[in-house]
């Protein structure tokens, strides 16, 4: 008999064989469900060698004893039932509590400790980690751009032309954070900032040529600020974006070689964890991402989405319409297999996978270079007539709705 604090053995007539206590509880009752051996079941199978038949409450106990060559079986329902209703009962009379009060205690201790330890664990896993990792950065994406965006707006008032000739938002407010005036702009700044030659000449030139008015000096402040502070959560995301490829190799090697280590993250977050994303099916993993289309497609009738965050994978955005679907249905069946690899396995990446992914993309490719234009017609007939009956539908509301109107203004504000 498994008890949270120790295992008990008794006869046929509920006499007591032989007990022994856990020195670790948490230890030696999770090792026993995990299918592990313990010294303290070591020591009791000795006892009960002698016995033809036992009966155990717990079904890793019994796979253990019949390992050491017992022949064991698993209790009914209502003997475990039993066991559990008269637990602190059960302890006292095995030795592992001197009375019922002090095996209550030990019982709480256990189920305090035990959920405790499962729950650090739980936080522990790296996989959540991940989504916590690829949420943040997303929000740092946010705000970078929309602090970039205040800041080329405002500082666009002071020097306009800049906003055309430099795209990047980092060298942008690199500029503004070193300069602030247009005029204290210098060759050496723009070519420490990695510009070339020509580029920098016509910077130089559009500065003296500034149509821009000029700036206040607490203006100009604020703006190094902002511009300092876009610098600062761009770092930040390039740390970030480098733990999650450090971190996707330790636990998704193989979907993040399918699907680089950015998408790979954000479908396990969208999945809730590695474990879910390996017990999703394929048609599940397509359309991650595209809950409201598809939803919104069995509501009316249209046609269901092709991907969901899939999309964002280069081998898919990169391809002809005609062509997405079938490449979407290829990427989530070897990303299907490549989570449960990654999740039973552990055991770095497994080439075969990408080799056939690319060659079934390549089939693809080959088989389909072309639209099929019955398909294209047939599709537009049929967005014709869910538009003309959308139409209808609307048309016959609003009649009904004006017919309403006219007999409540008739007969004043009756119900009807």
């Amino acid at each position: 008999m498994l008890l949270e604090t120790g295992l008990a053995a008794f006869d046929e007539s509920n006499n007591l064989i032989a007990s022994k206590k856990f020195d670790n509880p948490i230890h030696s009752y999770r090792l026993l469900k995990d299918g592990k051996s313990s010294a303290e079941l070591d020591q009791l199978t000795e006892i009960l060698h002698s016995f033809d038949l036992i009966s155990v409450n717990d079904a890793s106990i019994m796979l253990l004893l019949r390992q050491s060559g017992l022949n064991s079986h698993i209790m009914s329902d209502d003997e475990q039932r039993k066991i559990q209703n008269e637990k602190p009962a059960l302890m006292v009379k095995s030795q592992l509590a001197k009375n019922e009060a002090e095996a209550m205690q030990k019982l709480r201790n256990f189920a305090i400790e035990f959920s405790s330890t499962r729950v650090r664990e739980a936080s522990e896993k790296l996989d959540l980690h991940i989504i916590q990792a690829i949420s943040a950065l997303d929000e740092l994406d946010k705000l970078v751009n929309v602090l970039s965006t205040r800041m080329r707006e405002w500082y666009g008032l002071h020097f306009p032309e800049l906003d055309n000739l430099i795209q990047s938002p980092n060298l942008y407010a690199e500029i503004v954070a070193k300069a602030g005036l247009r005029q204290n702009i210098t060759k050496e700044m723009l070519e420490q900032a990695g510009l070339q030659d020509r580029k920098v000449e016509i910077i130089l030139d559009a500065a003296t040529r500034s149509k821009g008015g000029d700036a206040s000096t607490k203006s100009l402040e604020i703006l190094k600020k902002i511009a300092n502070e876009v610098l600062l959560e761009s770092e930040l995301r390039r740390i970030i974006a480098e733990y999650l490829e450090d971190t996707m190799e330790v636990v998704a090697p193989n979907v993040k070689q399918i699907l680089t280590a950015l998408v790979g993250a954000r479908l396990i977050s969208k999945a809730g964890s590695l474990n879910r994303l390996a017990f999703s099916s394929a048609s599940t993993i397509q359309v991650l991402g595209a809950e409201k289309a598809l939803f919104r497609a069995l509501k009316s009738g249209a046609r269901p989405p092709k991907h969901g965050l899939l999309f964002q994978h280069a081998m898919i955005h990169s391809a002809p319409k005609w062509q997405r679907g079938k490449i979407a249905r290829a990427v989530a069946s070897k990303v299907a297999i490549a989570a449960r690899i990654d999740l039973y396995r552990r055991s770095g990446k497994d080439q075969s996978i990408l080799n056939k992914l690319e060659k079934r993309i390549s089939e693809i490719k080959e088989k389909y270079k072309e639209p099929n234009e019955d398909k294209i017609r047939s599709r537009k007939f049929n967005q014709h007539i869910q538009r003309q009956q959308q139409q209808f539908s609307d048309s016959r509301r609003g009649k009904f709705t004006k017919s309403k109107r006219r007999i409540k203004n008739k007969f004043g504000k009756r119900r009807f």
